[in-house]
């Protein structure tokens, strides 16, 4: 029994002593090195897998080595990252990275010198949550690698989504087209974040959030509020409406947090077009109904300067031109979004965005994998075969630009930004060159001034020469008549 007991008790110190933060463990990454310093679990940097992760216990920092060289790092934090340091200790430069809050951060080491160094050292606060940590020699750099671009800060279209999968299912096709065929200013806000839901911390869907908006071909990085995934749903609009504001309220949320959380959307982003939510909710989803709810107040309190001073003064007040609600049922327009498109690589918006809600792997085990897809028997190849809550059917719930005549674009009577950014060049381009032609009117004007002023002082330089001689021969002829007069008396005294 003594033999058995303290075999348990070394087996209990093992295990604890697992558990315990390491304060330094060096893992190989292909051909770099990497260790890492105050984080607990640190082992779960490289290992493959962004759902395992390494937690800071207090200042901690990875040290990268490579031989050949460190051309990017690549890394996929658990949480959203607060700011943190890259330095190259041979070449004693920095970078400040981690400011964006990017969950998944590409850093391009070669911006610290000239040459590519052979050892990097990163540094975080206390908190940093880092799920997997990738290092990338020159040339190196997978398809999979999400360099993304900051928020907009003038959206052609913004994309109103309650949560992470809605915008690739009741949205299907929207963000392929106007992202890539159209090459617009897109950005997609969300009314909640999924870090946690109902009390528990998801450690998976954020970056399904983030791998489907780059499938699509997002690379302006989204935006989320602070409210978490509460569920409320019902056919009734209005008990749906009821049920979400009691779920959300008692985590301490009023529908006035969604409207300024909109608000705050709208005015900075400044979009021409937004795209959101069924009034009732799609399926009766409380979450979406609120969303449609609260933005239609936001779009009145974005444009009064009365409201929200706060971003009134940071931001300035913002009248959308066109809103479009999902299914609304005024103003109707069918969206195409199976014809396949060269800048798609062939494939239709509609099956890029089966691609991209591939990538919410978490959510496959609902109804909506059976509704996007279909069944083997049955399967959905064209967004027009979704039978029910079509991802075609949109209405237009406010316009200040007048009502669509032709349909099946959002942007019908909206010039873009790129549009209007064009036409300002063109114009300025025009004054410009009316300009010119004035100042060489006026140019030319002052030439034949100054020639014809030549002229007429040559004219009167020439007249008074004339006159002058004109003066000296009459001068002269006197002179001569009163020499001939005098001699022509003196000649008759002398008879």
């Amino acid at each position: 029994m003594r033999r058995v007991a303290r075999y348990f008790f070394v087996l209990m110190v093992l295990l604890a002593c697992c558990t315990l933060p390491v304060l330094a463990e060096e893992a190989q990454y292909g051909d770099a090195a990497v260790e890492a310093e105050g984080f607990s679990r640190p082992g779960n940097l490289c290992d493959g897998s962004r759902t395992d992760w390494a937690s800071a216990d207090g200042p901690a920092r990875i040290t990268v080595s490579r031989e050949g060289g460190i051309a990017a790092l690549y890394i996929e934090f658990d949480r959203i990252p607060q700011a943190w340091t890259l330095t190259d200790p041979a070449a004693g430069r920095s970078l400040s990275c981690g400011e964006n809050g990017f969950l998944h951060e590409y850093v391009d080491v070669s911006a610290l010198g000239e040459s590519l160094p052979q050892k990097v050292v990163l540094e975080f606060e206390q908190g940093a949550d880092i799920g997997e940590l990738y290092v990338f020699s020159e040339g190196e750099l997978p398809s999979w690698v999400q360099i993304w671009q900051p928020p907009c800060r003038q959206a052609d279209l913004l994309l109103v989504s309650s949560h992470s999968d809605d915008e690739q299912l009741f949205f299907a096709g929207v963000l392929p087209y106007y992202a890539v065929e159209r090459e617009l200013n897109v950005q997609v806000a969300y009314v909640v974040q999924h870090f946690e839901a109902n009390g528990v911390a998801d450690h998976q869907r954020p970056h399904e959030q983030l791998d489907g908006l780059w499938t699509v071909g997002v690379r302006h990085y989204p935006v989320m509020s602070r409210f978490p995934d509460l569920y409320a749903e019902s056919k009734n609009r209005d008990t749906a409406l009821s049920q979400a504001l009691s779920v959300y309220g008692s985590a301490g949320y009023t529908y006035e947090d969604f409207v300024d959380y909109l608000t705050w959307c709208i005015r900075r982003f400044q979009p021409l077009v937004v795209v959101s939510h069924d009034l009732n909710g799609e399926y009766g989803h409380g979450t979406h109904v609120l969303c449609a709810a609260a933005l239609g107040d936001a779009l009145t309190r974005a444009a009064d300067p009365a409201q929200d001073q706060e971003t009134a003064e940071e931001y300035g007040v913002w009248q959308v031109e066109k809103t479009y609600l999902h299914l609304y049922p005024e103003n109707q327009i069918v969206m195409d979004w199976d014809t396949p498109l060269e800048s798609l690589g062939g494939r239709t918006p509609f099956e890029v965005t089966q691609e991209g809600f591939g990538c919410h792997k978490s959510q496959h085990w609902t109804w909506f994998y059976r509704w996007i897809y279909g069944t083997s028997a049955a399967p959905i190849d064209q967004a027009a075969k979704v039978a029910s809550y079509s991802p075609c059917l949109y209405g237009l719930y406010d316009t200040q630009v007048g009502p669509d005549t032709v349909g099946g674009d959002f942007f019908e009577n909206v010039e873009t930004y790129a549009q209007r950014a064009q036409a300002e060049a063109e114009r300025l381009a025009e004054e410009e060159r009316l300009a010119r032609e004035k100042a060489e009117a006026e140019r030319q004007a002052q030439l034949e001034a100054q020639a014809e002023a030549e002229r007429i002082e040559r004219e009167q330089k020439a007249a008074r020469r004339r006159l002058r001689m004109g003066l000296a021969a009459g001068g002269l002829a006197a002179i001569v008549c009163v020499v001939l007069v005098v001699y022509l008396v003196r000649r008759r005294r002398k008879r």
